[in-house]
């Protein structure tokens, strides 16, 4: 499937137009090779927006993870069509899941995707690096939400991975939380405010990092731990983890109540929300990146 995304001006502010070509559903999604790529001849970066000061290349871009590198839970269609993860995000607010998503679940056979962005590496910078959307939702008070929590993790070459050390705070760590500031350096905390259409910053694209305005959960590459452990980090070090500092190429987003890893305090698996069927990705935008 390609997508290409075209700038209208309408008086002073853009509308994000896709246009979609449908991709054929018996893709062997097995196979550890992009099952989508998508040309953004005009990422929402403001190089044509006259209102934003000074030159374009003081302004950082905004870069949605466009290739799918491996979905073992691909099935072509609706919620597992994994193509839905690179096509844009499209969150419902506040108190709404978005359904424009790929849903992973929590066994191995499909508990994580790996997403890259085409011919590029994702590079530090101020603030902010990345941004995972998924769609968690606020239910009654501030405190209080619905999520699928996932773990997260960058790569160069697919094998060997570091994460962020997540650590669930709530005690007892064997009973379920539902305040995302229970779940430190994890995604799938919070709401989706980005919508590509309706809610898409086009003035002004360093709104999309201010995870006020767009909401997800965002992460800096200056965090990464050296930690290779049963929360995610698998074969990373200190050498591994300077490496990716300076840059990644892949990031791998996992369901953290997959059989695969285990709350390192108690050997278990990480306690989730009851009637959870796993999280739901909408997709993951970049803030700096370099040609490989």
């Amino acid at each position: 499937m390609k997508i290409q995304t075209n700038l209208l001006l309408v008086s002073t502010s853009f509308l994000l137009v896709w246009n979609c070509e449908t991709k054929p559903s018996n893709v062997d999604s097995t196979l550890l090779l992009p099952l989508l790529q998508m040309e953004n001849t005009n990422p929402i970066d403001g190089s044509d927006n006259p209102d934003i000061p000074g030159p374009v290349s003081s302004h950082p871009g905004v870069w949605l993870a466009d290739t799918v590198k491996s979905a073992p839970g691909h099935t072509g269609s609706g919620i597992g069509n994994s193509n839905n993860a690179v096509n844009g995000v499209r969150g419902a607010g506040l108190t709404g899941g978005g359904t424009d998503v790929f849903s992973l679940y929590y066994t191995l056979a499909n508990d994580h995707i790996i997403l890259e962005w085409s011919g590029h590496k994702i590079t530090n910078g101020p603030g902010i690096d990345f941004i995972v959307f998924e769609n968690a939702f606020k239910v009654s008070n501030p405190s209080t939400y619905f999520m699928d929590i996932i773990i997260v993790e960058v790569s160069n070459d697919t094998t060997n991975w570091c994460g962020f050390n997540p650590n669930y705070s709530f005690a007892p760590e064997t009973t379920y939380s539902k305040n995302p500031a229970d779940w430190p350096r994890f995604a799938g905390r919070n709401s989706v405010l980005f919508h590509e259409t309706t809610k898409n910053f086009g003035h002004d694209p360093s709104l999309v990092f201010e995870l006020a305005n767009s909401g997800g959960d965002g992460f800096d590459l200056d965090e990464l731990s050296d930690v290779s452990n049963s929360a995610g980090g698998s074969g990373c070090n200190s050498s591994l983890r300077d490496e990716l500092k300076t840059g990644f190429t892949y990031i791998r987003l996992s369901s953290a109540s997959s059989v695969r890893w285990k709350n390192p305090d108690t050997n278990l698996a990480f306690v989730k929300e009851a009637i959870s069927n796993g999280p739901d990705i909408d997709g993951v935008y970049a803030r700096y990146r370099t040609t490989r």
